[in-house]
């Protein structure tokens, strides 16, 4: 006999993570076990009729529009969900009483979508079923972050082939070239149609010249042919010559325009979206894209591929009547192709998913964060890992340059630090393995970074710097500023780093403030840059007038942007801790 007792410590601690897990957790019970013979329809009547909400968490609760646990609890699942939507539970029936990992969405009012990991498990006694366990995952953010990555590289692959097609086509195939490019347009827009229209040589007429066609919507030739450029709109005509973007969003409404209304009407086109095509400064023609019935709401990503695919075709066209310029101009092309691929703007969409915005509950510290990016791609970084349950680690860094590469570096070093926040022992042998992971990789960047490891019971920390500025603190009562700081290069520098762990104690109410170098590479309206010590004495003078976490978050920002003429040059990453 086993003299071995309960372990009612454990079970204590689970049942506390399950209440206070962010995941729906629930447990429904049937008021009468459902014998497992009846049919799959009867079964699935019967369990939602008859089964009741047991137990929960609050996630659960909440996710059905209940405040607390006590509110669900006694509900049967027909109270909470219609007979028409319970298809998971018509899986759930099929697949043995069971649902691992199994996705499905959620519709809300306003059109978006909520995605969901259901896992459940129904457990089953002397042929009858008895009760249903089960969890939900949101996982929607997740899969928002793939949907964008996959639009970055998709844009990046289009703006790829369609540069190699015009830079290796030779005059008689760039007729050829243009129809690829927008035939790739139209499937990255969505759009209807696509076409490209020529300005004849007397600069009199506009007429189509190449298009690509949903199947089944109706053809622009017939109706783009020689349409007198007297008889457009100056002012759009303006905008193209300067090199901008024309969109109509509703054709229909252009009652002021006659001629436009009527030509709009006869080419069936409700929507539009047009840039110029150019040589030299000179509009030559048009490239747009049209919807025949919905209106096009289309995006600033399909605004910018328009333009790019606009300046490869323009050179299309002129190779097409001078093969002897393309001669000059192909250079050109593959220059401005090299530039487009480091600065292209969507790759914002990833970088802004490494900077953390949510750290939950944690006990004895709040933290915050905020985050002002810069109109080009920058590679701050906000992390943060837990590889136990009683510390946290943190990885604050900045990506050197900008654009694609840096983004993309970004994500390369977010997996590093998450793999070695779990088998590391400090935060400066963290740092010391990503720099020996990353180097065989990562050649044209370095990055500095503060990896910060907190304990909230101890309210310790500990700090191991790699070229990060120093780490403000002060307590709450005496608003008197001091650093933490450590003058170690940053990682990728050089073919060796070693840095050392600095740990410090504080008390409750004291403040902790970790900030990114953009806040202080300002440059002045009246030139020069306020540099670190200027900062630092501006931040000092801000903390002792600010009486909380947002007063002073305020005013950092107003002393960035607002109340002095200066020029932000980086992005903007803060990381407020209040013990």
């Amino acid at each position: 006999m086993s003299s071995r007792q309960p372990d009612y410590g454990r079970y204590q601690h689970l049942e506390s993570f399950i209440h206070l897990s962010k995941d729906a957790i629930w447990c429904y019970e049937l008021d009468i076990p459902m014998p497992i013979s009846l049919p799959d329809e009867e079964q699935l009547h019967y369990i939602w009729s008859r089964s009741i909400v047991r137990d929960c968490n609050l996630a659960m609760a909440r996710f059905y529009g209940y405040q607390t646990v006590q509110e669900i609890i006694g509900k049967y699942l027909k109270d909470l969900v219609g007979l028409k939507s319970v298809y998971l539970l018509r899986k759930f029936i099929a697949d043995s009483y069971q649902l691992e990992n199994y996705e499905y969405f959620v519709e809300l009012s306003d059109g978006h979508q909520r995605i969901f990991l259901m896992n459940s498990h129904g457990q089953v006694d002397d042929g009858h079923l008895i009760r249903i366990w089960g969890q939900q995952i949101e996982i929607s953010s997740i899969r928002e972050s793939e949907v964008k990555l996959s639009g970055l590289l998709r844009f990046s692959q289009i703006v790829t082939e369609v540069s190699k097609t015009f830079v290796h086509s030779k005059a008689e195939f760039v007729s050829d070239a243009i129809q690829f490019a927008l035939e790739e347009l139209g499937k990255y827009s969505r759009g209807d149609r696509v076409f490209a229209a020529e300005i004849s040589p007397d600069k009199q007429f506009l007429s189509v010249s190449h298009e690509w066609v949903l199947e089944g919507m109706p053809s622009l030739f017939q109706v783009g042919t020689k349409l007198p450029i007297a008889k457009m709109n100056p002012e759009r005509l303006g905008i193209l010559a300067s090199d901008g973007v024309i969109h109509i969003a509703d054709t229909s409404l252009l009652v002021d325009e006659p001629w436009h209304l009527d030509l709009f009407k006869r080419a069936e086109v409700r929507s539009i979206l047009v840039v110029g095509l150019r040589d030299e400064g000179s509009v030559i023609g048009i490239l747009g894209i049209t919807t025949f019935e919905r209106i096009g709401d289309w995006s600033e990503e399909t605004k910018q591929l328009l333009g790019l695919i606009a300046g490869f075709v323009s050179q299309g066209l002129v190779l097409a009547k001078n093969e002897i310029k393309l001669m000059k101009k192909e250079k050109i092309l593959q220059r401005f192709y090299s530039d487009v691929k480091e600065d292209l703007a969507l790759a914002k969409l990833t970088q802004e998913a490494w900077v953390a915005k949510d750290f939950g509950e944690i006990p004895n510290v709040k933290i915050q964060s905020r985050f002002l990016p810069y109109d080009e791609i920058g590679g701050d970084l906000i992390l943060y890992e837990k590889p136990t349950e009683d510390r946290i680690d943190i990885f604050f860094g900045d990506i050197s340059g900008h654009g694609i590469s840096s983004a993309l570096v970004s994500g390369i070093a977010a997996v590093s630090f998450k793999k070695h926040s779990k088998l590391e022992s400090s935060p400066a042998a963290i740092l010391a393995a990503m720099h020996l992971e990353l180097k065989t990789i990562i050649f044209k960047h370095h990055i500095s970074a503060c990896v910060l490891r907190l304990f909230p019971k101890e309210r310790r920390a500990e700090f191991s710097f790699a070229g990060h500025p120093p780490v403000v603190f002060w307590k709450k009562n005496e608003k008197v500023m001091k650093l933490v700081k450590d003058e170690m290069y940053p990682i990728l520098l050089l073919d060796t780093w070693e840095g050392k762990t600095i740990s410090k104690t504080f008390e409750e109410g004291d403040r902790l403030l970790l900030y990114s170098d953009g806040i202080y590479e300002l440059e002045e309206e009246t030139g020069g840059y306020i540099g670190l010590d200027i900062f630092l004495q501006e931040l000092s003078e801000m903390i002792s007038v600010s009486d909380s976490t947002d007063a002073l978050l305020k005013k950092m920002i107003a002393n960035c942007l607002i109340d002095k003429e200066r020029i932000i040059h980086d992005d903007i990453a803060v990381l407020f801790m209040e013990f």
